[in-house]
């Protein structure tokens, strides 16, 4: 395998050593995205998302509930319907399976 670095077919570029190269790629990286601000407002977006989504799921859960009790109470009415007589129990059989 030839060499980039001797004879005709070496790179007519300067050389870095590799690291100064690394000490720099991470300088720029650290001033540039790691920078205070950036960060704050990054992290705030990510946590005003996160507040987002807790309060839906909350409201999704009070939703929940509140079918949740709105079906046992139809279904103490029925119960109690049917133990007075008033319904009859072949009819509803279907509609509770």
């Amino acid at each position: 395998m030839p060499s980039a670095r001797l004879g005709k077919e070496a790179c007519a570029g300067i050389t870095v050593p590799m690291d100064k190269l690394d000490d720099a790629v991470v300088d720029h990286l650290e001033r540039r995205l790691l920078h205070d601000e950036r960060l704050e407002v990054l992290l705030g977006n990510v946590l005003d998302r996160r507040a987002e989504w807790i309060d839906r799921r909350q409201a999704h859960v009070t939703e929940l509930r509140q079918r949740a009790s709105a079906a046992a109470a139809k279904l103490s009415r029925l119960y109690q319907a049917i133990e007075d007589g008033v319904a009859d129990t072949a009819a509803r059989t279907s509609r509770i399976a």
